[in-house]
């Protein structure tokens, strides 16, 4: 968190709903307001800002027009919570500049990219900080990653239809689902998963960056939509080593968020990238959990 001496000034990528909450907290929790302040806001349609009808109107000394000229505004730490793609295209520019909060972590499937922004974070003068979002134990599956003994991990996601906003041939699956049952709508590797449901999928790339020795490719993801459930339901287990004639070392958990059907984010998801983003800066270059 940063000090109350100096308050970090935080560039805003994106104003969808995750960007107007950590706006509107930035602007008015007193606990946030003590460590953080806006530098700038963007969004690729301007008007969705200077319409934006919240408690804290956003002043048009604070919007940003082109996120080219995002030097202008000497920001410390510039967070994504955009769409992936902006993630890819402008990741390496806004590291020049800033460190990058990257809330859109499904971008890092892209094996090019990764590689880029890793070896950038890593010889350069800023740090990309991934906040854990909604993986429960991020850190601690980094830790088994670390020392070797991390054997296998999955991850489930189960959300009501309305809520999965996947791209073809997913949404054919989806739209087709049965009624009152769970529907695997996908199951294998996390990378093939991420393009195809770029803004529902960020927990399980997460989880593959966490688990750097299995990756995006041995990190086993799986889809359900269940019209069921008005909750988002993540369940993630780690498998480590085998203790002979007594079985593998094994963590399972469940998070249950409650959230409307349609809705893609649960609310204690925005709250922990908010916690995230107060912990994401001082570590310097390359890669950190928040």
């Amino acid at each position: 968190m940063a000090s109350s001496s100096h308050k970090f000034r935080v560039g805003i990528v994106g104003f969808g709903h995750l960007g107007q909450f950590l706006y509107e907290k930035i602007c008015t929790d007193a606990l946030v307001s003590s460590n953080l302040e806006v530098g700038f806001v963007w969004n690729r349609t301007k008007d969705k800002i200077m319409s934006y009808a919240g408690p804290s109107p956003v002043p048009s000394s604070l919007v940003l027009e082109k996120l080219e000229d995002v030097s202008k505004f000497h920001v410390d730490v510039i967070a994504e919570v955009s769409h992936p793609d902006i993630a890819k295209e402008y990741g390496l520019s806004m590291l020049e500049h800033a460190d990058i909060f990257i809330g859109s972590p499904t971008a890092l499937a892209d094996e090019s990219f990764e590689s880029k922004l890793r070896e950038a974070a890593n010889h350069g003068k800023h740090g990309v900080y991934i906040p854990s979002g909604a993986l429960w134990g991020a850190d601690d599956i980094q830790k088994m990653a670390d020392l070797g003994t991390l054997k296998s991990l999955s991850v489930t996601m189960k959300k009501h239809p309305t809520s999965l906003k996947v791209l073809a041939p997913l949404d054919e699956l989806v739209k087709n689902h049965i009624s009152g049952q769970e529907n695997v709508i996908y199951e294998g590797p996390v990378r093939a998963l991420c393009p195809l449901a770029p803004n529902n999928v960020n927990t399980m790339a997460c989880a593959a960056l966490a688990g750097h020795t299995l990756g995006f490719d041995k990190t086993i993801a799986r889809l359900v939509a269940d019209d069921r459930l008005s909750a988002h339901i993540i369940v993630v287990e780690a498998v480590g080593p085998e203790t002979p004639g007594y079985g593998h070392f094994i963590v399972k958990s469940e998070r249950t968020n409650p959230a409307p059907p349609g809705a893609v984010t649960g609310q204690q998801t925005f709250l922990s990238f908010l916690a995230s983003l107060l912990r994401a800066n001082g570590r310097g270059p390359g890669f950190h959990f928040c």
